[in-house]
């Protein structure tokens, strides 16, 4: 049991004034009576790692770690896990907030916060822990007969659960993933649908359900799921490529470009994002929808090396020698030994270079790139014969 007014409360907020306006409101409203702070996250698991902690009212956009990943952390340990959470967050973030957290979050706040605002919340919050309702005695009930390994009775009182509240659709996940360890997909696949169609907003499901058909090599229904959701994450970004690249393999690229482009228009990351799809393109020899995000990455970031040869390589494949040739050249110039490439690679990029001059019957600009291979390494048998060519 939780005392309301004698609890310990921890405030995660990276601003100072907000921290020190939600400890006066504590003070002025008489709940609590050991109040710390965090700056972020990090801070924050680090105190409850070291003194005990009745409840936390953390932000969510923090730096650091924001406070959805501290959110999982509290949840994913033994010690803390049923501690009654707090949200804050912003009017715009709310939905953001929601879909992400459902399954963990005992309430949010909006700012700017009242004193009203938290008292109710405070109060609600800290009843519910104190008295749990049938439901959440169920959920208590299964997840300690998952831990023992008894994923039958863990079945039973989950289903219990749901009796008491047949729209949840966090017991109906919880339900369907129960069904996923004993290998019933029939009901794993039941499960989840129904907690997406009884909660719109519901997208942990369905990566679930992206997760579930990807195995059952389904794509176009691991597709529909994916489109639906409207929050991604980096977790669910990777799930993106790997869809993206299964389409690839299938030769399903116009699909794959689809998702590719939600990808980089949705992520913060788009650089990183764009790297793993011409990565996955170039391995798979998709070169049409390469070459345009080459371009780009190499407009963002013209001393990257690597990009230049990539793209120099695509232009090989695709028999457009002048194009390859301008990258190559690029790479000439702006290459540093040991730094971009080594002594080797640099050697090769030249020799393709003083090749494709050869073909464009150029002996001087040959010569040139010759003497340049041939003062780094005067034996080199291959640009010795090109010489020998193009005297």
């Amino acid at each position: 049991m939780i005392d309301i007014n004698t609890m310990s409360v921890l405030i995660v907020d990276d601003m100072k004034s907000m921290r020190l306006s939600i400890r006066n409101m504590f003070k002025q409203l008489r709940l609590g009576s050991n109040i710390r702070h965090a700056e972020n996250g990090r801070e924050a698991l680090k105190i409850l790692a070291e003194v005990p902690v009745d409840m936390a009212v953390i932000d969510w956009n923090m730096p650091v770690m924001n406070g959805i990943t501290l959110l999982r952390n509290i949840r994913n340990t033994r010690d803390m896990r049923d501690m009654p959470v707090i949200m804050i967050t912003a009017e715009a973030e709310r939905d953001i907030v929601l879909n992400v957290a459902e399954s963990d979050i005992d309430a949010y706040l909006l700012k700017p916060l009242t004193m009203k605002s938290l008292e109710e919340k405070v109060k609600a919050v800290i009843h519910s822990a104190n008295n749990p309702d049938k439901t959440t005695i169920h959920l208590y009930n299964a997840r300690d007969y998952e831990e023992a390994g008894d994923i039958k009775s863990a079945i039973e009182e989950t289903r219990l659960a749901l009796q008491e509240k047949p729209k949840a659709s966090r017991i109906l996940r919880n339900l369907g993933l129960l069904y996923e360890k004993v290998n019933n997909d029939k009901m794993t696949e039941k499960c989840l649908q129904k907690a997406v169609a009884v909660n719109k907003e519901d997208d942990v499901s369905r990566y679930l359900l992206v997760d579930f058909y990807l195995k059952k090599n389904d794509l176009a229904s691991a597709v529909n799921y994916y489109e639906q959701a409207r929050v991604l994450g980096s977790q669910i970004i990777s799930k993106g490529i790997e869809i993206g690249e299964r389409l690839i393999e299938k030769g399903m690229t116009s699909e794959a470009v689809n998702i590719f482009t939600r990808l980089m228009k949705s992520s913060k990351d788009t650089l990183s994002v764009k790297d793993n799809v011409v990565n996955i393109c170039i391995q798979h020899g998709e070169y049409g929808y390469v070459k345009q995000l080459l371009a780009d990455l190499i407009q963002e970031e013209p001393d990257r090396v690597d990009l230049q040869l990539k793209a120099a390589r695509v232009y090989t494949e695709t028999n457009e020698p002048d194009k390859a040739l301008e990258y190559y050249e690029n790479v000439n110039s702006i290459a540093k030994i040991d730094r971009d490439l080594t002594t080797e690679e640099l050697i090769n990029v030249k020799l393709m270079i003083a090749q494709a001059y050869i073909e464009k019957n150029k002996p001087f600009i040959v010569e040139q790139y010759l003497n340049q291979i041939l003062k780094i390494d005067p034996r080199h048998a291959a640009a010795l014969e090109l010489r020998r060519q193009n005297a």
